[in-house]
């Protein structure tokens, strides 16, 4: 999801809120554009691949009645994200992060302060989840949350930019799916920022719980993404939440300064028309 911001307090940008990038991220079209001021050469850890690139200094970005100064963010091509920007963690460890996917809305809420809406649809009570759910802080201020896979204790942490939902090969070795039971789809490709291809395999999980809410069988990828040896993750079962799961709820409210995660009710499947 994306919510504007400001730059330099006279450019206005749309950013995707990304709670998978470690940094706040510009488009080098932007950057360029507005001519901001070169800054050194950084190493960039992303989902498929670590990659040296340039960045600039953006004196000031606003965005939440936040302003953050001196960010030296990573630049790519817009092609590559989608957006103007994305907002990483660097600038995320300030808030609580509510999303609502039935309204599809985005609410932020700074440490002890009030949510803040960035479009109309308002978070409706009744469809946030009543008891968070303790998580701990990765490497780079990800949220870990314990989450069960056919019974197998899995660290899980939200990537609210991905697309799908993909294991490592810690994991899909534990359950099983390492080629022991189950056929495999095929193999798809996944793609980070950078473009970097990184070859996965299609299979489903017979179950899977998250927070105590039980999503029954669930399609995933399995592959060793880069972002898994980033954050140590690399030799025990571990994954990556992306939108195809995260839409199943309702509500997903990360609290990074509390370390823990809430998560609504399970969505209802629309019955087929005839049925």
């Amino acid at each position: 999801m994306s919510i504007a911001v400001r730059i330099e307090a006279r450019q206005s940008a749309l950013f995707v809120i990304d709670t998978g990038a470690e940094r706040t991220v510009l488009s080098t079209e932007l950057a360029r554009a507005m001519a901001l001021p070169p800054g050194p050469r950084t190493l960039v850890h992303g989902v498929t691949s670590d990659t040296v690139v340039d960045t600039v200094m953006i004196q000031t970005l606003e965005f939440g009645r936040q302003r953050f100064e001196q960010i030296l963010a990573p630049v790519f091509p817009r092609a590559d994200l989608g957006s103007d920007g994305l907002i990483g963690l660097d600038a995320l460890g300030r808030f609580e992060l509510l999303i609502d996917f039935v309204a599809n809305s985005v609410r932020l809420r700074p440490n002890d302060g009030e949510f803040i809406s960035f479009n109309r649809g308002e978070a409706a009570a009744g469809r946030l989840g009543r008891t968070p759910a303790r998580a701990t802080k990765g490497r780079f201020g990800q949220l870990l949350l314990p989450t069960e896979i056919e019974g197998v204790t899995v660290d899980a942490f939200v990537d609210s930019g991905a697309q799908y939902s993909i294991g490592n090969r810690a994991l899909q070795s534990r359950i099983g799916r390492d080629g022991a039971r189950g056929p495999t789809a095929p193999t798809p490709i996944i793609l980070g920022v950078g473009g970097v291809p990184l070859a996965g395999e299609a299979q489903t999980a017979a179950s899977l719980r998250i927070a105590r809410r039980a999503l029954g069988p669930t399609p995933l990828l399995f592959s060793d993404l880069n972002v898994f040896s980033a954050l140590g993750l690399q030799d025990r079962p571990a994954l990556l939440l992306g939108a195809d799961i995260l839409t199943r709820f309702e509500t997903v409210a990360l609290d990074y300064a509390r370390a823990r995660i809430t998560v609504g009710p399970v969505r209802r499947r629309r019955a087929r028309p005839g049925l």
